[in-house]
């Protein structure tokens, strides 16, 4: 029987949607042996010729409490402002700046008022947790071009530039930077489909090179389905379903991997692990990675702003320390931590 062909774009977009959920369910499920600095792709904006030029963001997140595998604790609290500016340079091509700054607060207990034992260099005491950062800053400025070959075919490049480290770290040790290049094919506005690749250096590790799907799909008058970069209270890469209730209020759900992996201060704070002598974090890595599953309530009670009210649980949570040599000291899982979220954007 032949498909109409209203009946065939459908079925091409419904196979395209499917085939691209497994490509970022394989991607996530195969993160572990993804460079965890490549997962990282924060203050980058999907280049969206609909949105707004300009689009201030003020966040914050906390973490609660939660159990590590150490027996330490530990909680999170995130504070995040970014300003976006989409500027026409010629008929088809639009250049995309975005800065950002983030706090990353953390808060462990569990040892950091431990005395060590042993000689120098010290070693850990039996209740000092090895994860003692505290208030971690990232800030980023990138820069994106958009380019429209057709009505249909855009291609996406540009590139950024990042700090991101606990206080007190050398600032010249917290840089790293990436390169971004893709497409994206829109034959409608209520679908388009692309792929982002990046290519960014990482803290004491190898470039790592990363593939986003992307997707944007209303299948529905009050539904849209998003796949690719996704914030919840930092960047990461995901998927959310989203249900539009009236004019002012919509609802979402979905989940997002994210990596933190940041260059520690100076201090010999997490001491020496006996099975690994030697080795300390002075000037090391930190880093922690998880997936959150989240829901969000948006309202828009003007159409140039609007407020976000999110929740979930942070899952498969997991920390890591470093020595200077990206040379692992010690890493251990969290038990599944809950999480809040309040977001104010403004549209102009």
């Amino acid at each position: 029987m032949m498909l109409a062909p209203t009946d065939l774009s459908t079925e091409i977009k419904k196979r395209a949607a499917l085939t691209l959920f497994g490509a970022i369910f394989c991607l996530l499920t195969s993160a572990g042996q993804v460079s965890a600095q490549a997962i990282d792709i924060p203050a980058i904006m999907n280049p969206d010729l609909n949105a707004p030029p300009t689009i201030a963001t003020l966040q914050y997140g906390h973490q609660f409490k939660t159990d590590v595998d150490d027996n330490s604790e530990m909680s999170r609290n995130n504070a995040f402002l970014s300003l976006s500016q989409r500027i026409k340079v010629a008929d088809k091509t639009s250049v995309f700046l975005l800065g950002s700054y983030t706090l990353q607060a953390y808060n462990f207990s569990g040892g950091r008022n431990a005395d060590p034992i042993g000689g120098p260099p010290p070693l850990r005491s039996p209740d000092q947790s090895y994860y003692q950062w505290d208030d971690v800053h990232r800030g980023v400025i990138a820069a994106l071009v958009g380019h429209d070959l057709n009505d249909r075919w855009r291609l996406i490049g540009g590139a950024l530039v990042r700090s991101w480290g606990e206080g007190g770290a050398n600032f010249g040790d917290t840089i790293t930077g990436g390169i971004i290049a893709g497409f994206d094919y829109h034959p409608n506005e209520d679908f388009s489909i692309g792929l982002i690749l990046g290519a960014f250096s990482a803290l004491e590790d190898h470039v790592g090179i990363l593939p986003v799907p992307t997707l944007k799909w209303q299948f529905a008058e009050n539904w849209k389905w998003t796949v690719g970069l996704t914030t919840v209270l930092d960047p990461g890469v995901g998927s959310e379903l989203e249900f539009t209730i009236n004019d002012e209020f919509s609802i979402g759900a979905g989940f997002t991997y994210q990596t933190r992996r940041f260059r520690l201060g100076d201090g010999n704070r997490a001491g020496n692990n006996p099975s690994r002598p030697g080795r300390d974090d002075d000037g090391g890595v930190g880093q922690e990675t998880e997936l959150p599953v989240f829901v969000q309530i948006r309202w828009r009670p003007i159409p140039a702003a609007a407020i976000d009210l999110l929740g979930g649980v942070a899952l498969a949570g997991h920390l890591r320390v470093e020595d200077n040599d990206g040379d692992r000291i010690a890493d251990d899982d969290y038990d599944a931590a809950p999480f809040v979220g309040l977001k104010g954007q403004v549209f102009f």
